[in-house]
């Protein structure tokens, strides 16, 4: 028996988000929390790269491990409620520490700044390069930046857009914290401000991934389509591993009803990122349009699983009774 798809399930809206949680954070109904930071020469504020941080829960004993990036952030996704210390231990460099309580707030952000070892009067920093978009940012502006970012982290956003706005006036060439700012701007729903400050990001630092897609993002929300469509391309080109930017990309093909388009970006911002509930919708409508019911019924219950009180676990629940039930008399 031929099964009948009797509707489709609406896409999310975009979530705004705080950077640096690489739009990953976690729905208030799964009870998981982040740590996320940035690693750093001491000396000359050089990123450093690609090594290991470990964050350890005192509670369980479980612990979890990534590895910094080309700017030496890293992030800890989906961690459990605990107190954390989390370590980084660097060739060339003093180990350090840090003690973190989640069980207070759901979020943290920590900065390392490495003291080197003496080593011939030199220091060594992984990776071997140094950021000259990071060298460049004056200490006052690096420390309003992260005054505002935890900020932000802690729910106080007027607060961290205060210090936002001092960043930027101190270092007009700030493209992480006009991005930030762009960000903050959006918790308030203040979508004018929120374009323009990323735009400025976009303009100030055109290699800043994260920023083409924000903004690639603020113009899915405009149903300006095709300006989305290639902000979101460049975000990709310079990030392809986004699982943000990939999911945003494929909303854009979906709206524009290129669905075989939009296909391999839901395939891939799942894979990168299974635990965002909004991709999975997008995947179970994908999967509905290539007749595969199956298919979109796991998609869909995968919704309600990390997202049961999510905006449309209401439709997505009457969406999988339909499919159950046409599935059962097809069999």
């Amino acid at each position: 028996m031929k099964t009948r798809v009797l509707f489709s399930i609406l896409l999310v809206p975009t979530i705004w988000l705080v950077p640096g949680q690489m739009w990953g954070q976690n729905s208030p109904t799964s009870g998981r929390t982040s740590i996320h930071g940035q690693a750093r020469d001491a000396k000359t504020h050089a990123p450093i790269q690609h090594v290991i941080v470990t964050a350890a829960s005192e509670n369980s004993g479980n612990a979890d491990q990534c590895e910094t990036d080309s700017r030496g952030k890293f992030d800890f996704q989906g961690l459990y409620p605990s107190v954390y210390v989390v370590k980084i231990r660097v060739p060339g460099y003093q180990d350090e520490s840090q003690r973190l309580d989640l069980t207070v707030s759901g979020n943290s952000y920590i900065d390392f700044e490495l003291q080197p070892v003496p080593r011939d009067g030199k220091s060594e920093v992984p990776g071997g390069t140094l950021d000259a978009r990071e060298v460049a940012v004056p200490e006052k502006a690096r420390k309003e930046f992260t005054k505002g970012r935890q900020l932000l982290l802690d729910n106080d956003v007027p607060g961290g857009i205060e210090h936002l706005l001092k960043a930027t006036k101190i270092y007009p060439q700030f493209g992480e914290a006009y991005l930030l700012l762009g960000m903050a701007y959006g918790q308030k729903n203040d979508v004018a401000n929120a374009k323009s400050s990323v735009q400025k990001a976009v303009e100030v630092d055109p290699k800043l991934a994260q920023a083409h897609i924000t903004l690639g993002m603020i113009l899915n929300g405009e149903k300006d389509y095709p300006a989305a469509e290639k902000s979101l391309a460049k975000g990709l080109e310079l990030n392809s591993e986004s699982a943000e930017g990939q999911y945003e990309l494929a909303k854009t093909y979906w709206a524009l009803g290129r669905w075989q388009e939009a296909e391999p970006h839901a395939v891939k911002s799942v894979a990168l990122k299974p635990e965002m509930p909004p991709a999975h919708v997008l995947m179970g409508n994908i999967l509905l349009k290539k007749k595969d019911p199956p298919g979109a019924l796991k998609e869909f219950q995968e919704y309600l699983k990390l997202d049961p009180k999510g905006p449309f676990a209401d439709g997505t629940r009457a969406m999988v009774d339909k499919l159950q039930n046409s599935l059962g008399k097809s069999q």
